[in-house]
């Protein structure tokens, strides 16, 4: 009997345990951007337009659920309990879909695969070199961006290296990240806001 309850009372322990060794992770996704300052009508040319989003190429380091920051110029720390909600590669073509239809605007975004009735008037190519930051220090997003007309021919070009102040924390990190996510996709609007009124010319 005795052992009994002293196995009954080890089992308890652990479930005591248990109940108080909560997970500590934290989890986190990139906001849209504030569409502020593209407020406004505007032109039907514009708000029909179809957008498809190719492709949007990430670095390799960044292919983990894990947060990864800058320590210094060659090395990089990874966040065990500081995670992404949804991984990078599918997350940033989505937030990136959702803040073009936001300011251009036009509700005509997908994300490459798309159907066959879908035949996008412009395809927008990404290449992301780096993107990432330090807490407490600054975030950084470097990239190649081009917009393809709907034959595939090159219709303009460009590149972006965008800096934001990271704040005290994970998720002030990840706030500046969405913005310069956000930034990003200002200079791609404008580029196809400007490539739908030299069609109309």
């Amino acid at each position: 009997m005795t052992r009994i309850a002293g196995l009954i009372a080890v089992l308890l322990l652990s479930a005591a345990g248990c109940a108080g060794s909560a997970d500590p992770t934290r989890f986190y996704v990139l906001a849209p951007a504030d569409p502020a300052g593209n407020a406004g009508a505007r032109p039907a040319s514009e708000r029909d337009l179809r957008i498809g989003i190719r492709s949007v190429e990430l670095p390799r380091y960044l292919e983990r659920p894990q947060i990864v920051t800058r320590a210094s110029a060659t090395r990089l720390e990874v966040a065990d309990f500081h995670q992404w909600g949804a991984p990078l590669r599918q997350a940033v073509p989505m937030i990136l879909a959702e803040n073009l239809s936001r300011l251009v605007p036009t509700e005509q975004v997908m994300v490459f695969p798309w159907g066959r009735a879908f035949a996008p008037d412009a395809q927008v190519i990404v290449e992301i070199s780096r993107l990432e930051g330090a807490v407490g220090g600054e975030s950084v997003l470097a990239a190649r961006w081009r917009i393809l007309s709907r034959s595939g021919e090159e219709v303009t070009m460009g590149t972006a290296r965008l800096t934001e102040p990271s704040g005290p924390d994970y998720e002030s990190l990840v706030a500046a990240q969405s913005r310069l996510v956000g930034a990003l996709s200002r200079d791609i609007a404008a580029a196809l806001r400007s490539g739908v009124q030299a069609r109309n010319r």
